[in-house]
């Protein structure tokens, strides 16, 4: 193996024992929505996201941010907001306040359903019987893509 792939390798395994839950993404056509594994077993909701909004890594980031900012005792209040129904919108400089200003966006956080053609693509769920019933689901969307918010957009993977 070349010094190139054993590094990284080896990032890759650093970086994932960091998170106590897995990212799945993928950067080939058709894309599925880019989501965890992981968080039922933590007793919080899974998270999804287009995975054209930043690409596989630029999406895993924010959802990393996302787990980090929700995980906070002082932001309790929001994610119980969020996994009752309402819709929390944040900044990248309340999610990481370290990138303050390197990008523009409003974060929306929604509670999703098993129903959802996004959970679907992301979980493979053909029935109600193939979500486990501890589980919850929260897409994370950028303000104004609203067709990440359509069946749609999903049905047969996304294509660019």
């Amino acid at each position: 193996m070349s010094k190139k792939k054993k590094k990284a390798k080896a990032s890759h395994k650093k970086e994932a024992a960091k998170w106590p839950y897995v990212i799945h993404a993928t950067d080939k056509s058709p894309l599925y929505p880019t989501h965890t594994h992981g968080m039922t077993e933590l007793g919080i909701p899974e998270f999804l996201m287009d995975p054209l909004s930043f690409g596989p890594n630029g999406t895993g980031n924010r959802i990393n941010a996302s787990y980090e900012y929700f995980n906070r005792p002082e932001n309790k209040e929001k994610f119980e907001a969020v996994k009752n129904g309402e819709t929390v919108k944040l900044r990248l400089c309340d999610l990481a306040p370290d990138k303050c200003g390197e990008d523009p966006y409003v974060y929306c956080f929604r509670r999703v359903y098993p129903e959802f053609e996004m959970v679907k693509q992301a979980y493979c769920v053909e029935s109600p019987e193939d979500v486990d019933p501890r589980m919850s689901f929260i897409q994370i969307y950028v303000e104004g893509d609203d067709y990440v918010l359509t069946d749609a957009y999903y049905k047969g993977g996304i294509k660019w």
